[in-house]
Formats: structure tokens, C-alpha cells, sequence
């Protein structure tokens, strides 16, 4: 015969307590490390993006900054897009805003690239 108070009757609720309490901690870092993914991947897609356009910029140099908003604008049409044309090179500066982490609304950031392309009008 078991004491009072001694049995497994006493433990029935004890895993899901534990799993309540732990639940949202789990959610934070799975919500977490899938925005890290998406900021990584908006952030390849956006030097990806800027060499494009400075390839588009250094063909053309006299039309530099309307070629490059074009390539870009294929890949990412939400980018901002600046060019500068210099001696011998052209530089293409892509930048676009990343939201936050869904029903937090944290961690919003810019993400920017620079890519530089030799003209192609000074190659002999």
C-alpha cells in the first residue's frame, strides 16, 4: 500500500507545465533563426543585384544610372538604386529595407552592396 502523497498520481501534470513554460522560448528561436535565414538570403540577393547593375552600367557608361536601375529593378524592383561614374570605373550602390521578425516587429534593417565594374568604353 502506497503513503499518501508518495504515488506517480502527484507527477500527471508536470510535463505539460514544463512544455507550457518552454513553448514560447522554442517559438522565439525558431522565429529567430528562420528571419536570420531571410536577412541572409535579401542580403545575397542585393550584392547579387548590384553587380548586375554595375555589369549593365559598365557596357553603357553614358546611360549608367537608367542601365543599372533597369538590371536591378528585374531582380529586386523595391531597391533603391544610386550610381557613380568615375574615371575608370562605375560604382553601383543597391540598398533595400528588410522588415522585422513577424508579431515581434523587431529587427528591421537596411541592407546595402556595393559593386564596381570597370567601363567598358575605356577597354582597348
Amino acid at each position: 500500500m502506497r503513503a499518501s502523497g508518495m504515488g506517480r498520481g502527484d507527477d500527471r501534470g508536470q510535463a505539460t507545465v514544463e512544455f507550457a513554460l518552454i513553448l514560447p522560448l522554442l517559438m522565439l528561436c525558431i522565429v529567430g533563426i528562420v528571419w536570420v535565414g531571410q536577412v541572409m538570403t535579401s542580403q545575397v540577393r542585393v550584392e547579387h543585384a548590384a553587380r548586375e547593375g554595375a555589369r549593365a552600367a559598365a557596357v553603357e557608361p553614358e546611360r549608367a544610372s537608367a542601365r543599372a536601375a533597369v538590371a536591378v529593378g528585374r531582380s529586386m524592383p523595391e531597391a533603391a538604386v544610386s550610381t557613380r561614374l568615375g574615371a575608370e570605373y562605375v560604382t553601383v550602390v543597391v540598398s533595400v529595407e528588410v522588415s522585422g521578425v513577424p508579431f515581434i516587429g523587431v529587427g528591421a534593417r537596411r541592407l546595402e552592396a556595393e559593386a564596381h565594374m570597370r567601363r567598358e568604353d575605356l577597354l582597348d
